[in-house]
């Protein structure tokens, strides 16, 4: 008896997992979009503005100063669109530290980041 017992609990719990994962992975392509650059498609979050060109090496390092570590040659970067703004206006008025400072910040918030190219 115990061992039917067993077996149905784990078989209960496996479902439980493999929904709540369905469940999560619909959530999350909800808060994406696809978009394409250069003939590439690449998923960011919805509603940021992304870069039209990949990235160049200059652009990895910065990314990975601030604290974005996984930033590849071919990717894209996108930020949300309150970043976006707050940097243009750092970039018209403030310094260079000012605006590290707040893409640092932002990468801590996940408001900014890499995208790579989709197979």
């Amino acid at each position: 008896m115990n061992k039917i017992v067993n077996i149905g609990l784990v078989a209960g719990l496996t479902l439980f997992i493999v929904g709540c994962s369905a469940i999560s992975n619909k959530i999350k392509l909800k808060n994406q979009q696809t978009v394409l650059v250069e003939d590439k498609k690449y998923v960011v979050p919805y509603g940021v503005i992304h870069t039209n060109a990949p990235v160049t090496n200059k652009a990895i390092d910065f990314y990975k100063k601030i604290g974005i570590k996984e930033c590849h040659y071919g990717d894209i970067t996108w930020e949300d669109k309150v970043t976006a703004e707050a940097i243009n206006k750092i970039m018209r008025r403030g310094t260079k530290e000012e605006g590290i400072a707040l893409y640092t910040q932002a990468a801590k918030e996940g408001k900014v980041g890499c995208s790579s190219p989709q197979n």
